[in-house]
């Protein structure tokens, strides 16, 4: 499982990679694990992207002992857990945590 998060003023991301052991995607596409640390992020990383400095990126790692559970309707839903390669949750700018990865069944 690679988890890729946009939101960078969390406090489980480093380098646009989630590093919780543990998330939940609620059944609104929320990531439940998500904790604002004040004065942590950037605000509009989008921005940068294509600039001089683009913000780091973590190498792909996959992280066998996380534990996905999902809770919406989704084509990766088996019983509660995500069985996806991996998902990204959405950039900085949005109000809420939301699961990009999502498709319906």
């Amino acid at each position: 499982m690679d988890l890729r998060c946009r939101k960078t003023n969390c406090k489980y991301n480093k380098d646009l990679t989630c590093l919780a052991k543990q998330v939940t995607i609620s059944k609104k596409l929320e990531c439940l694990k998500f904790q604002s640390e004040k004065d942590k992020g950037i605000k509009d990383f989008s921005k940068l992207i294509f600039s001089e400095n683009p913000p780091k990126v973590a190498d792909y790692k996959h992280i066998k002992d996380m534990c996905l559970k999902c809770e919406a309707n989704c084509i990766f839903n088996e019983n509660g857990k995500c069985l996806s390669n991996g998902i990204t949750v959405n950039a900085a700018l949005s109000p809420q945590p939301k699961c990009m990865t999502f498709m319906k069944p």
